[in-house]
C-alpha cells in the first residue's frame, strides 16, 4: 500500500509538472529531417570536425560552431545529418530549423522555449525546473521575449545538466528566420552570452552569410566560424562526384562513364544543390527527351561565373519546359508559380487547386496547377502526391524567381497575386464553412473530451479551408483596400463569422482571432 501510493502521488506530480508545461509555445515541425542527411561516405571530414568540437572537455572551447557559406554548398545536410547522429547517441538536446516558407509561425520567438521544451521531454529534473519557472508566471508560456526565454526556460533549468556528457543544440538556416530586425536579439545572446548555459551544451549554427549574421557572429569569441568554401575543393568535388555516381548509375538509357562525371562535377563548382537539381534533371521524365538529351542540354548551357551557376542551371530546366516561349504557356506559369510563392504556407496539390477555382480572374484554371508543376520535379516538392505540400526544394529556386534582374521571362512579382489569393481564401471560407462543421452529437462537451475529434477534423476540415481560416486576413491586409473584398469581408461578418471562430477552436488556432480582427479593422479604416 505504502509503494502504491508513492507510485500514485510519483505520477500525479509527473501530471501536474505535463499540465503546467501545456501552452508553452512551441515551433512544430521544426525538427531535423534524416531525408535531408548527407549521402554516406560523404564530407566526412567537416563532420568530424564538428562531432570533435562538440565533445571536447576543453573548458576553453567556443560554445557556438557556426557554419556559414552561399546557397547551395550542403550546410543544410551537414547540419540534419549531425542532429541525427547525436540524437542516435542521445546527445542531442533539439533541433529547430527556419524555413522562410512558415515565416508566418514566427519562429524566432520561439527558439529557446522550443529547445526548452524538447530538453523537459528528454530529463524530469528539467521539466520540474521549468515547471517551477512557469507556475508563478504564466506569461512565460508565450512571451515572444526570447531573451526572457533564455534567462528563465533555458539557462537556470539546464543548470541541472551541468555534470552529464555533451547536450548539442541544433540551430538550422537562421538566414530564413526573417528579416535582420527580427533576428538581433536571438544574435546577439548567441555571440555574447552563450557561456551562460553550463560547459556540456554546444550550439551548431547554419545560415547564409549574411551581413547582419557576419557582424554578430564574425568577431566573437565564443563562436567558430566555419566557412563552406574553407572546405578543400579536393574534397567538395570528390564528395560530389560519389553522389552523382550513385544518383545516375541507374538511369535507363544513360551510361554515366568518366568523362560524363566529371563534366557535370565541373560544372557543379562545389554547389551541392547544383548536383541535386542535375541528377533530378537527368533522371526525370520530361517533356520529350531523353536522359541522354538532358545531358547534354544541361552540360551545353553556357556558363559564366561562379555566384550565377545555379542560376545558369534554373533557366536551362525552365526552357526546357517552357522551350517554344510561348507566351499563353508563360502566363500560366507565372500565375501558378505565383500562387505558390505567394502562400504564407504551402499546400498540396489539391488545396491549391480548391482555392484557385475561387480566384476571381476569368482567365485562372484550377487544372492550370497539375500541368504546370508536373514538369516541376527537380524543382519542386509534393508533385506527385496529392496530400504533400508543393514548395521550391530549395531557397535558391525561390530566390531566383522573385528576382526580375536573375530570372528575366521567368521572373515573378508576388505582389500580383495579393488580390486574388485575398478574395479566394474568403470565398473558401464562404462556400465550406458550416454550423457544427464536424457534426459534433453536443457541444456541452470539451473539444478534448470528444474521443475521435482528430479524425472528424481530418474527414470535414479540408487544408484549404484550415489555411483560409488562419491567413485571410494576412492576405487582405496585404492589399491596397478594395471595395470588393471590402465587400466579402463584410458578408463573411454578418454570415461566416461565428463558423470560422469553431474552426479556429477546432484547429487549435482561436488565438489568432482577435489579433487578426484587429488588423483588419485597421485595413478597413486606412
Amino acid at each position: 500500500m505504502i509503494i502504491c501510493s508513492i507510485t500514485m502521488g510519483f505520477l500525479s506530480c509527473l501530471a501536474v509538472v505535463e499540465l503546467e508545461l501545456n501552452g508553452l509555445v512551441y515551433a512544430h515541425g521544426a525538427g531535423y529531417n534524416t531525408t535531408k542527411q548527407c549521402l554516406a561516405g560523404t564530407r566526412a571530414d567537416i563532420l568530424a570536425e564538428i562531432e570533435d568540437w562538440a565533445r571536447s572537455t576543453d573548458p576553453d572551447v567556443p560554445r557556438v560552431f557556426w557554419l556559414n557559406g552561399a546557397a547551395g554548398t550542403g550546410k543544410s545536410a551537414i547540419a540534419h545529418t549531425i542532429a541525427l547522429k547525436f540524437d542516435q547517441s542521445r546527445e542531442l538536446g533539439s533541433c529547430l530549423c527556419f524555413d522562410r516558407t512558415y515565416l508566418t509561425e514566427r519562429r524566432h520567438e520561439k527558439v529557446f522555449s522550443t529547445i526548452a521544451r524538447d530538453l523537459a521531454s528528454h530529463n524530469p529534473g528539467i521539466k520540474r525546473e521549468l515547471a517551477d519557472a512557469i507556475r508563478d508566471r504564466s506569461w512565460l508560456k508565450s512571451t515572444p521575449d526570447i531573451i526572457q526565454q533564455w534567462e528563465n526556460l533555458l539557462v537556470k533549468p539546464a543548470a541541472r545538466l551541468s555534470n552529464g556528457g555533451t547536450i548539442l543544440l541544433v540551430i538550422e538556416a537562421l538566414d530564413e528566420s526573417g528579416d535582420a530586425h527580427s533576428r538581433g536579439h536571438l544574435l546577439s545572446i548567441l555571440a555574447r552570452r552563450a557561456r551562460e548555459l553550463p560547459s556540456n551544451f554546444r550550439i551548431l549554427l547554419t545560415s547564409r552569410t549574411l551581413d547582419d549574421i557576419s557582424q554578430a557572429l564574425g568577431s566573437s569569441r565564443h563562436v567558430i566560424s566555419k566557412v563552406t568554401d574553407d572546405i578543400p575543393k579536393s574534397s567538395t568535388d570528390q564528395d560530389i562526384s560519389i553522389y552523382i555516381s550513385r544518383r545516375l548509375a541507374q538511369v535507363n538509357g544513360f551510361f554515366l562513364d568518366n568523362s560524363k562525371l566529371h563534366l557535370l562535377v565541373d560544372r557543379s563548382e562545389g554547389l551541392f544543390q547544383w548536383a541535386f537539381v542535375a541528377c533530378e534533371f537527368i533522371q526525370g521524365s520530361g517533356k520529350f527527351s531523353s536522359p541522354e538529351t538532358r545531358f547534354v542540354k544541361l552540360t551545353n548551357s553556357p556558363t559564366t561565373r561562379s555566384v550565377t551557376t545555379l542560376d545558369t542551371l534554373y533557366d536551362t530546366l525552365l526552357q526546357e519546359m517552357c522551350a517554344d516561349n510561348d507566351e499563353d504557356d508563360m502566363q500560366v506559369f507565372r500565375s501558378v508559380m505565383g500562387q505558390i510563392l505567394s502562400l504564407y504556407e504551402p499546400l498540396s496539390l489539391s488545396a491549391l487547386k480548391t482555392i484557385r477555382k475561387h480566384c476571381p480572374s476569368g482567365l485562372i484554371d484550377a487544372d492550370d496547377i497539375s500541368s504546370v508543376v508536373k514538369h516541376m520535379g527537380s524543382l519542386l516538392s509534393g508533385i506527385t502526391n496529392d496530400s504533400v505540400p508543393i514548395r521550391p526544394l530549395h531557397s535558391s529556386f525561390h530566390d531566383y524567381l522573385t528576382d526580375r534582374s536573375r530570372s528575366k521571362a521567368f521572373y515573378i512579382d508576388t505582389s500580383l497575386h495579393r488580390n486574388d489569393l485575398a478574395f479566394s481564401t474568403l470565398q473558401v471560407m464562404k462556400a465550406e464553412l458550416r454550423f457544427n462543421i464536424c457534426g459534433l452529437e453536443s457541444s456541452y462537451l470539451l473539444n478534448s473530451d470528444v474521443p475521435d475529434l482528430a479524425e472528424r477534423i481530418k474527414r470535414s476540415i479540408s487544408s484549404a479551408v484550415s489555411y483560409s481560416c488562419r491567413y485571410w486576413t494576412a492576405h487582405v491586409e496585404a492589399t491596397v483596400f478594395d471595395s470588393e473584398i471590402a465587400n466579402q469581408v463584410k458578408e463573411f461578418f454578418n454570415r461566416q463569422f461565428l463558423f470560422w471562430i469553431e474552426v479556429l477552436s477546432l484547429i487549435k488556432s482561436v488565438q489568432i482571432a482577435a489579433p487578426t480582427l484587429s488588423s483588419i479593422m485597421k485595413w478597413i479604416t486606412v
